[in-house]
Parts: structure tokens; sequence; C-alpha cells
């Protein structure tokens, strides 16, 4: 029998200056990750301004959350 799997990602939530938002998804996050360590992460993100997105360039944090999923297997 198979079990269970819990998947979980930080998704970083960013404005633009197309003023939309970008999420960016990063997997398996630390369990002790804390809203702290993330806006330090999403600022220096956002100042140093190296990523190009289609929704234009970062400008702003929106929100940092953690996703979870759970797959169970039928078969």
């Amino acid at each position: 029998k198979e079990e269970t799997a819990m998947d979980k990602e930080a998704e970083l939530v960013y404005g633009t200056s197309l003023d939309s938002q970008h999420t960016m998804n990063v997997q398996d996050p630390r369990d002790d990750l804390t809203l702290a360590q993330a806006t330090v992460v999403m600022q220096t993100v956002v100042a140093k301004n190296i990523f190009a997105t289609k929704t234009g360039d970062l400008v702003s944090i929106s929100e940092a959350r953690i996703h979870t999923s759970e797959t169970t297997p039928l078969v």
C-alpha cells in the first residue's frame, strides 16, 4: 500500500511595474521559515531587480505564504 505524500512550497507574491502580480514558488522550504526571513529575501529580490517577468519588474512585496498539498495514490 502506498502512503500519502505531502508537498510544500513557499509562494512569494510580488507587485509588478505593469500593475500586476507575479508569484515565485520555492519547493520544500524549511519548516521553520518565518515571515521575517521571507520578507528579507523578497526585499533583496526587489532591490536587485534580477528577474525579468512578462508582467513587468518586481517592485513591491504583496504576500508570502506556505502552500501544502497532499497526494493520495488510488492504484
